[in-house]
């Protein structure tokens, strides 16, 4: 099964030192580079044990497929990692009827899509900076930017802001990354000695978790990704990241044709061992992982925020979920990817409940190779979000990750294009998100209400309609926003256009409330009396007879203000008559009606007149009775 393009958090995994001083590639990994389109390791699937299942339990599971643990994960408690012999599938059947088992699933191919190299100068950074210039040969809108200039006067980043990196590698050397490449303090650069006691050994500048060494340097995608977030500022060269200062984890765990979800397990175990809090995770796909989904969970718990690309399908994952992106987390951060003129990246996945918000990712210049390039993706959307969550981590450490990934949501630039495309229906705000001191202050909404009229006069129990705008300077028009209110009754609707028959009679103050993203509150309001309706006269019954199956019911008219009326039966039953049911018939001057449920036998009809909530006497009661 194939999981395709996603971003998680990175987390690091003890493993037996001498694997780690002996980089040679796994029967899975060679198996993948003999077949590009391979969806998960043949070799080798991850197994959940129950906590209450003894070694002995453990150990007679495993024998029973053959098989052996390559690695024992912390992370996630119980969950390892086993090489076998035989045919994945049948191991996996096998498992999951064994009682210490709680699951068994492959170990999934997952892989990063590629982009197409170019030049590049910080002014053809539009994604920082949009002045309508021209990127790429396409011309953009002035403004349809990240906000990132007015970001950087709060901050330009900090050393000890760290961020796991997961992806196909980061060039280390880099002119531009290397000032930010995080450096492991703890262990001492060619000893071969794992001072740090984490299970790796010389893991100076992270771990490439692929060919199982401690040089997790590569030039293709993942260095582009880390020029987003922190290529070196002010630096007299090439591009700016949005953190200029931060410190870049590399941990590499997909190879030139994918990687395997353990190792991705891996990764995010090795950053959890640091303490990292915050990483950046563009790869995905659309099968769901357990381990993966657990391993997130746990991740949670240490208030990591994890940033995960949406894909780059085209479709709405609240139909099709895409994974990681689509674990319901509340420490995952979902991010569309959008073009430099404020739309939607054609192929951007999207989803109003199951995306957060959006961020440029056409035509994005970055690092790559020892040079730079333009790539495409919600991978490069994603990447910009993850250097604010990073950056925010830092600047608020007592703010929790779904703290900040409904931070970074409320915070979003409104873009009206982005409606249906994610919750926030905007786009990475990064100056609000940072709260920089020289942002436009925020101005409050406006609201009109358009109907209806002040001192109009209704009847109880009349549906009465309520319609008002609200416009606001910042996040455009929010009347989908506006909640109702009766000074009589309280809150009694929302959005633009509420109807209501539910108000009492009364002299009510109708208000109507809107708040904007910042909180900033505006209402309207205006005086309507509700009043108790005169009740019709009533009808006279006319006729009861059989019409086909049912029962024909007439009756004389004589009120000319009623809305309806009500039909009341009565069923003979051992001699007695007995209530049956209550008919609500709604339309002023009706003489008749057809009762479908009379069924055969004997029944009597009266009729009412109906307004509001008023009701005229009874008729005389009228019987027939079915054969």
């Amino acid at each position: 099964m194939l999981l395709g393009t996603f971003c998680a958090t990175a987390v690091l995994c003890p493993v037996h030192p001498a694997a780690a001083q002996t980089p040679a590639l796994s029967r899975g990994k060679l198996a993948l580079e003999a077949d590009p389109s391979l969806a998960s390791d043949p070799h080798s699937l991850l197994v959940r044990f129950a906590a209450s299942a003894d070694e002995a339990s453990r150990a007679d599971a495993l024998a029973r497929i053959g098989g052996s643990v390559l690695t024992r994960f912390t992370l996630v408690p119980g969950l390892v990692h086993v090489a076998i012999d035989g045919d994945v599938a049948d191991a996996i059947t096998a498992l999951a009827a064994h009682s210490a088992v709680l699951y068994a699933e492959p170990d999934f191919v997952v892989r990063t899509q590629g982009v197409t190299p170019n030049d590049a100068k910080f002014p053809l950074q539009w994604a920082m900076r949009n002045t309508g210039q021209t990127v790429n040969s396409d011309p953009g809108t002035a403004g349809a930017d990240a906000r990132m200039t007015e970001g950087w006067t709060v901050c330009t980043g900090e050393p000890d802001i760290v961020i796991a990196l997961l992806d196909a590698g980061t060039m280390i050397s880099h002119p531009d990354l290397a000032a930010n490449i995080w450096k492991n303090t703890a262990e001492i650069a060619g000893n071969g000695l794992d001072d740090d006691g984490n299970g790796f050994v010389d893991d100076i500048h992270g771990w490439d978790f692929y060919a199982g060494d401690a040089n997790p340097s590569e030039g293709g995608h993942g260095t582009h990704t880390a020029g987003i977030i922190g290529a070196d500022g002010n630096n007299g060269i090439g591009v700016v990241g949005v953190s200029w200062e931060c410190q870049i984890m590399p941990l590499r765990f997909i190879g030139p044709l994918g990687g395997f979800t353990s190792d991705a397990v891996r990764a995010l175990q090795y950053a959890a061992g640091k303490s990292v809090r915050a990483s950046n995770n563009s790869w995905g796909g659309s099968n769901a992982s357990q381990p993966l989904s657990e391993a997130i969970a746990a991740l949670q718990d240490l208030e990591h925020v994890f940033v995960a690309a949406a894909g780059n399908l085209g479709l709405n994952t609240d139909v099709y979920p895409y994974y990681p992106a689509s674990y319901p987390h509340d420490n995952i951060v979902s991010v569309a990817a959008t073009t430099n003129d404020d739309t939607r990246a054609w192929f951007s996945n999207y989803g109003p409940n199951s995306v957060d918000l959006a961020a440029p990712g056409v035509s994005i210049l970055s690092t790559y190779g020892l040079d730079y390039a333009y790539l495409n993706g919600t991978s490069m959307a994603c990447a910009h979000v993850a250097g604010i969550a990073a950056m925010l981590v830092m600047d608020f450490p007592e703010m929790t990750a779904s703290d900040i990934r409904q931070r970074l949501i409320d915070t979003a630039r409104l873009v009206p294009a982005l409606g249906n495309a994610c919750r926030s229906c905007g786009v990475l705000d990064a100056a609000k998100a940072l709260g920089a001191h020289d942002a436009p202050p925020n101005s409050a909404p406006s609201v009109v209400i358009t109907a209806p009229a002040a001192g109009a006069a209704f009847e109880e129990g009349i549906a009465i309609l309520f319609t008002a705008r609200a416009d606001d300077e910042e996040d455009g028009v929010i009347s989908h926003r506006i909640i109702w209110s009766s000074s009589l009754q309280g809150d009694f609707g929302t959005d633009a256009e509420s109807v209501s028959a539910a108000l009492t009679a009364g002299e009510h103050l109708i208000t109507a409330r809107v708040t904007d993203l910042d909180g900033a509150v505006s209402t309207q309001s205006r005086a309507i009396s509700v009043k108790i309706p005169a009740a019709p006269q009533a009808p006279v019954i006319a006729r009861v007879a059989r019409a086909g199956l049912g029962m024909f019911v007439g009756w004389h008219d004589r009120s000319s203000t009623e809305t309806g009326f009500e039909l009341r039966r009565q069923r003979m039953m051992d001699g007695v008559w007995r209530e049956d049911g209550l008919l609500s018939i709604t339309g002023a001057n009706l003489q008749h009606v057809v009762d479908g449920d009379a069924g055969p036998a004997v029944v009597r009809y009266a009729v009412r007149a109906v307004r509001g909530t008023a009701r005229s006497a009874w008729s005389r009661w009228m019987a027939a009775e079915l054969p």
